[in-house]
Parts: structure tokens; sequence; C-alpha cells
């Protein structure tokens, strides 16, 4: 094998050699760093950097076994296209909306737990399908990682309030033994005079000073086209909207198909982050269910508010049609 102090020194074949004793009473043996230091006399960090190399090198293999199917060649294709940092396509067989929403909810549930580290401000906005990610994450976490989740925005009138952004923001910080803030204030008020003076209050300013500085916002995309927010704005309200080319929305802002926000009374009247606050953070997770969103997703893509998006197949194959470009 080789004397382990002159690894540099090593031929290649004694350096794989190496690579693999080490991996191999590590992952097969179940022996630990010290214990593997202690076999080989060296030290402790000497085998944590070999086990690296291993993997860096290909000795090592980790295969994630996912409980979904991903389409590879529109995932290539999405980040060829857009300036997506990653992207997860995954594949719904079965036409069964409830099947689709709660794969994406997994495969993003999993890619957030993946980039959560302590002391990490995570934003969030509401909506069904955050609803259903937060709940993935508190039935499968176990996990204490002091965080800090914050909305993004202001409350809804929602039915159902835990999918407002509040209750949301509080159990997706319990899931992972942090902290929540609360905005107390909803997502649009009457006039821009009312929104500038409670934006002022020291209770609402604190919290979206620190969503605007957040490391992870998780949000989802909205279509004006499918009227998921009748019920919230009203259908005369969207119809001026989609009449005036507003294609979506993220975090209560309304964009074109370009990816330009539309200057309305509506962007005056809100509370919260800015759309300029998405482009900042660099970890912008979105999740889309739903082949009736992907002029939506494309537009926001365009105006690069999402970093790391999960999307249906149908939604992907959707975006990447030439009638889509």
């Amino acid at each position: 094998m080789g004397d382990i102090r002159n690894y540099e020194g090593m031929s290649v074949q004694e350096r794989w050699n190496l690579l693999a004793t080490v991996a191999n009473l590590y992952y097969n043996s179940e022996l630990t760093q010290s214990q593997i230091a202690e076999r080989l006399y060296t030290s402790r960090s000497k085998v944590s950097r070999l086990l690296k190399e291993a993997r860096k090198q290909g000795v090592v293999v980790i295969h994630i076994q996912e409980s979904w199917a991903r389409n590879l060649d529109y995932e290539k294709e999405l980040k060829e296209r857009f300036p997506l940092g990653d992207v997860r396509v995954v594949a719904v067989k079965a036409r069964d909306k409830e099947l689709g929403l709660q794969k994406i909810a997994e495969a993003a549930a999993y890619y957030l737990d993946s980039r959560i580290k302590k002391n990490m401000v995570v934003g969030i906005s509401w909506g069904n399908t955050l609803y259903r990610i937060v709940s993935h994450i508190r039935l499968s976490n176990r996990k204490n990682i002091p965080i800090t989740v914050v909305p993004i925005m202001g409350a809804a009138d929602l039915k159902n309030p835990e999918r407002d952004a509040m209750d949301l923001a509080k159990d997706l910080a319990s899931a992972y033994g942090g902290k929540y803030r609360y905005i107390y204030a909803p997502l649009f008020v009457k006039d821009k005079k009312l929104k500038d003076s409670l934006v002022r209050e020291e209770g609402i300013k604190s919290v979206l000073e620190l969503s605007k500085r957040a490391d992870v916002i998780l949000s989802g995309i909205g279509s004006v086209a499918d009227r998921s927010w009748d019920h919230y704005l009203g259908a005369k309200t969207l119809e001026i909207l989609e009449g005036k080319g507003a294609v979506g929305h993220i975090g209560g802002h309304f964009f074109d198909r370009e990816g330009q926000e539309l200057s309305t009374s509506l962007s005056e009247r809100m509370v919260g982050i800015r759309l300029d606050d998405f482009k900042n953070c660099k970890n912008v997770i979105c999740a889309v269910y739903g082949e009736s969103k992907a002029e939506a997703v494309s537009a926001a893509l365009r105006g690069g508010f999402v970093d790391m998006l999960v999307v249906d197949e149908g939604c992907a194959g959707q975006i990447l049609s030439p009638s889509k470009l």
C-alpha cells in the first residue's frame, strides 16, 4: 500500500489502493475516522482528507436512490437555456394532480434540506405547494439546526391559515428547532400612505430587513391565467392585470412575459420584499406543478428571479416547447 505519510510521492496505483483501503474501512467496515487513523498510524484529519479525495477521484461513488424519477434531458436543456443554478424535473407518469403535487413537494423538501445550514435566515412565501413542502419536512426531519425563518410578504386572508406565510414560517422553524418571525400586516393594504407607515413600524421593518438578507428563499410561482388568486384579489382585478400584460406573480409581485414587473397600484400597496431582493438572493428555490404555469415560470426564469427550480415534467416540456420562447 505504501507509506501513508508519503501520499504525494506514491504512484497512481498506490494512491488508488490507499484510497480504496481507507474508503473500505469507513463505508464497509464502518470504522470511525479516528479508528482508521489509529490503525494506519496517521491523524484523523488525514483520514478525512483521504475520504474526500476518494470521492473526488471516483474511488467512492455515492448513489442516492430518490423516491421520484427525473427527466435529466429536460434538466440539462433548462440549465442551458435559462440562468439556473440547479433544477429538478420530476417525472409524474399519471395525470394525478395530488400525486404530482406530492412528488414536487418531496423533491423540493429534499433539496431545501440539503441547503440548510446553521444560523441561516430562510425566507418563505405562502401557498398550497409550500404548505406541502413544509409538511413533508416536518414529517421527515429529525435535525436540530439553529435557523431563523421569516415571511417575505404580508399575510393573506386565506380560508386555510396554515397555508399562510406566518404559519409556514413557524412550522418550518419548528421542524429544525429554529426561530421564526412574523410580519403583522396584510400583503396588500388600502393605499400607499398606509403601506409606508406600516413598513416604518419597528416590528415590521426589522422582519422585512431580515427577509431582504435571507440566505435562502422558498417560494412558488403563480399564474394569472389559472386564476389561482381569484379568491384573494378577485376575478376583475386579475382580468385587468392580464390586460396589462401580466402572466405571473412571485412574492406578491406581478410580471409580464419578459419577466418585467408591472407598475400598478398593487405594487405600491404591497407589504413585502422587492422583486430585486429575489435577484440579490443567491438561493431562491421555487417549486411549481402544472402545465398551466408554464408561461409564468418561463417569464420568471427570464426575469432572473429563480436560482433553483423544482418542476413537473409536463410543465417543463411546455416551457421548452418552441411556442413558449
